[in-house]
């Protein structure tokens, strides 16, 4: 009898499964330092490992410079059309749609996406119109904007608005009927009038997923107001993407892209830094001494 029960407590031991700490347990802050320090790296050494085999793949006659010409080339094409004004007449003109067009979008989605998700009868009215519109596509309705307010920046700027409006409103108004009803049965009972159930619950509650859709619209902003410019532009980094394309100068056109990309993503952070501060529960905590 204690044989068989000194070998099943041998067999317990064997069974055992015993957990060690990791790295992240063990030094949690040195782990993050680390672990940040990695991520900055391959973040930085993919592009320019890529931009290193372009370059040498263009020296050494790997691809055809005619379409592919060297970063080298690129760079010195892009401050030639800096120094000579055009390029940054080009990124003020998009920059300057850009901006107007996407704060309108996202402060009237926002606006109305907050009215529909509080009254039913408003929702009711406008939602199945507004999903009708969504689901067109936006560059169909700029011929329609450019009857309305003729050529120029006008219609671009529209488009631009209006592309950002849908996705705002449509994320508005289902983060505003998300908002549990516990909360705001909670807050009624205590006595908040509906214009601090709205200030105090439902915006702060409702902020999470509207700052979401915020931050997802950044970067369809770029892609259609560059997209538009080079459809019917006369200024603008489309137009000259679509411009040097058509007299075959590939240095300054690649150039061109590239900025665009530095500007989509310069937007993008930036809007998400601003969403950081915006939202509370994104607030950046500050460390305590």
């Amino acid at each position: 009898m204690s044989t068989l029960m000194t070998s099943h407590d041998q067999l317990d031991r064997r069974d055992l499964v015993r957990r060690v700490p990791g790295p992240a347990e063990r030094a949690p802050q040195r782990h993050a330092r680390r672990r940040r320090a990695v991520t900055v790296t391959l973040a930085w050494a993919t592009p320019v490992l890529l931009i290193v085999a372009w370059e040498l793949a263009a020296r050494l006659g790997t691809l055809d410079t005619r379409f592919f010409p060297a970063p080298s080339v690129i760079w010195q094409a892009g401050v030639q059309s800096i120094q000579d004004g055009a390029m940054t007449g080009a990124i003020v003109d998009t920059v300057r749609k850009l901006l107007i067009g996407y704060g309108i979008g996202a402060v009237a989605g926002v606006a109305l996406g907050v009215l529909l998700g509080l009254s039913w009868i408003a929702r009711a009215a406008l939602e199945h119109t507004l999903v009708a519109l969504y689901t067109l596509p936006k560059l169909a309705l700029f011929p329609v904007f450019l009857l309305i307010f003729g050529l120029g920046s006008m219609p671009q700027i529209v488009l631009v608005a209006v592309s950002v409006f849908f996705i705002v409103v449509l994320a508005s108004t289902t983060a505003v009927i998300s908002v549990e009803q516990g909360y705001r049965d909670a807050a009624t009972v205590l006595g908040a009038k509906r214009t601090q159930l709205l200030r105090h619950v439902i915006i702060p509650a409702a902020l999470p997923a509207i700052a979401t859709a915020i931050r997802l619209t950044a970067g369809i902003a770029i892609l259609v107001i560059v997209g538009i410019e080079m459809v019917s532009g006369d200024s603008g980094l489309g137009y000259l993407i679509f411009q040097r394309s058509q007299v075959f100068d590939p240095g300054t056109m690649y150039a061109g892209v590239i900025i665009a990309g530095l500007i989509g993503v310069a937007f993008t952070g930036l809007v998400s830094f601003a969403m950081k501060f915006a939202v509370p529960q994104q607030r950046p905590r500050l460390r305590r001494s």
